[in-house]
């Protein structure tokens, strides 16, 4: 997201009153409930509370200092939409706020069927601005970014929310950042490596959108366009790599695809195992962590494990 985790959980203790903090351990064994759904009181009161708060602090210069009334009408154009798994905070119009929800439930049951998770005790929050200079303005004001990084961006997401603006429900960036809303919140792993993140976002966004990373991959593996492991799970930001950002994120697919789907001996079937593993690592995102989780689940080094893609890949 381009700050780090810590920073951002404390802007967002500040600013979200109702998020909710992240957490490492295991979920329990036993079926949760899920969340429960809001009255119509509370749904009025948290929107009231977005209102006068959050959402205050978004209004736009040329609106504060025009007419009151079209501050009011600024505001008033917020509403929330509740889901099973989510709340939705947005300006858009009405069947379009809809819609999201509908994609945004359709994306959770498939990452749950892929990867199984209890669902949490409260509603996942979003924010679906209808203009993307709304959205723009939220990343600087809540998260610190610059204008120039805001607007290199179409939505970003941690385990307390997922930001973006009114584009197709189903589009790949809608996907692959929402996923990792739910890899943080849901599966509760919020570290391990950019290598992991990115590469869980992009392999459910590849999934839902049937893109096979196998042709593709198996040609960059053969010239040897790719990253060794040992390298590549050191990157600290996989898209902050000079112009390799596009490479690195279909090879942190790819990687997990493998991970997923192999069939190979000593790898087959522990992807789940890793997962838990996962759970474990807490914020730290670098090389040693990989290592130790490679060796842990797999028994393998980073150089085994990289031998066994090719191996995947046929060569």
């Amino acid at each position: 997201m381009g700050t780090s985790a810590l920073r951002t959980l404390l802007l967002l203790v500040a600013v979200l009153p109702h998020a909710r903090a992240q957490t490492t351990e295991a979920p329990p064994t036993a079926t949760k409930p899920g969340p429960k759904p809001l009255t119509k009181a509370e749904l009025e009161q948290r929107m009231k509370g977005m209102r006068e708060g959050l959402i205050e602090k978004l209004v736009p210069e040329k609106v504060k200092k025009g007419d009151p009334q079209k501050r009011k009408k600024w505001l008033d154009a917020f509403f929330a939409i509740q889901s099973q798994h989510y709340l939705l905070f947005t300006n858009s119009p009405p069947s379009s706020g809809d819609n999201f929800a509908k994609s945004l439930e359709r994306l959770y049951a498939f990452v749950k069927k892929a990867f199984p998770f209890e669902d949490t005790d409260h509603l996942l929050e979003c924010f679906v601005f209808a203009d993307p200079e709304e959205y723009y303005d939220f990343c600087v004001k809540v998260t610190g970014w610059s204008p120039e990084a805001a607007r290199a961006t179409a939505g970003h997401a941690s385990g307390a929310y997922y930001a973006t603006y009114y584009q197709s429900p189903s589009s790949d960036v809608v996907m692959h950042e929402a996923t990792h809303q739910i890899v943080h919140a849901c599966l509760h792993i919020t570290g391990v490596g950019s290598w992991f993140q990115e590469g869980m976002a992009v392999y459910v966004e590849n999934k839902i959108g049937n893109v096979s990373p196998s042709s593709s991959m198996r040609s960059r593996m053969k010239n040897k366009q790719v990253y060794p492991l040992e390298q590549f799970v050191a990157i600290p930001t996989l898209l902050s790599d000079g112009d390799k950002g596009h490479e690195n994120y279909e090879q942190a697919g790819a990687l997990i695809d493998f991970l997923v789907n192999t069939k190979l001996e000593k790898l087959a079937g522990k992807f789940p195992e890793f997962l838990r593993a996962a759970r474990g690592a807490g914020f730290g995102r670098d090389r040693d962590i990989a290592v130790k989780l490679f060796q842990t689940v797999y028994g393998m080094t980073l150089a085994e494990v990289d031998a066994a893609w090719r191996k995947h890949h046929g060569l």
